[in-house]
């Protein structure tokens, strides 16, 4: 159990970190994290956790809908939200200290990493 809290604060952090250097939403490294950390059960359960610890009026009938379907892992959504919220903040001084090109490139390599990891799940499966 200490353990899932601990991974939970370290990937909200780092999520945070990134979505606040780069203007990546929090879900794109938080889902992935999700799944490979074994936090969250499956899939669907990452998906709604997810959208509850990102929660903007946008997207609340979403997680309505998957945590009617018990696919929201509440504890864990809240811990990502606030180690988000924290850590967004001091990612917007990274953004400040790069030239936009670097930016650009390490964003790219994100979402590069992040397509690969999900292209090998969809085949492990």
């Amino acid at each position: 159990m200490i353990n899932r809290i601990i991974l939970t604060i370290i990937l909200g952090s780092l999520s945070g970190i990134l979505g606040g250097a780069f203007g990546l939403g929090g879900s794109f490294i938080m889902l992935p994290g999700l799944i490979l950390l074994g936090i969250t059960p499956d899939f669907q359960t990452a998906v709604g956790t997810t959208l509850l610890s990102l929660l903007p009026p946008v997207s609340l009938l979403a997680v309505i809908q998957y945590y009617k379907r018990k696919q929201v892992d509440i504890p864990v959504g809240i811990i990502l939200f606030i180690t988000y919220f924290i850590f967004a903040y001091y990612g917007t001084f990274i953004n400040e200290m790069y030239s936009e090109k670097t930016l650009k490139f390490c964003t790219g390599i994100v979402f590069l990493f992040i397509s690969i990891f999900f292209l090998w799940e969809s085949k492990k499966n």
